[in-house]
């Protein structure tokens, strides 16, 4: 059996997906995590990086392995149930947001004639 401590210092050695999935004890599929890999990482890197920022003194290991698998698993599930599009965690994707569409009533639409327009519409010469 692993110390938290120990696991904590294995913590900051992963460097894949799937060893925090692994060390931090977090079901995933492997389909979800091959497709939003980098996405779920970078969730998962702003999810911990609010962590204990207001908190004196420094968290125990067990806490703060508690905080990040429920960060990771909230990450995880934030690709589950939306897609990339919909977080745009990256600049590249940030700056492609679709911008938001004006309505125009049909009320509001008018037909403008040309004073050199005939009574039928078109232009007389």
């Amino acid at each position: 059996m692993t110390t938290s401590a120990s696991q904590l210092a294995e913590f900051r050695r992963c460097s894949t997906a799937e060893q925090y999935f692994e060390l931090l004890e977090v079901d995933y599929d492997p389909r979800v995590v091959a497709v939003n890999r980098l996405h779920i990482l970078r969730y998962f890197a702003d999810e911990i990086a609010t962590l204990h920022g207001d908190a004196a003194g420094s968290p125990e290991p067990e806490e703060l392995l508690r905080d990040y698998r429920a960060a990771l698993i909230r990450a995880y599930e934030a690709f589950t149930t939306a897609t990339a599009l919909d977080h745009r965690l990256f600049k590249v994707l940030k700056d492609r947001a679709p911008e938001p569409t004006a309505f125009v009533p049909m009320s509001a639409i008018t037909i403008e004639h040309s004073a050199a327009a005939g009574p039928d519409g078109k232009e007389q010469s």
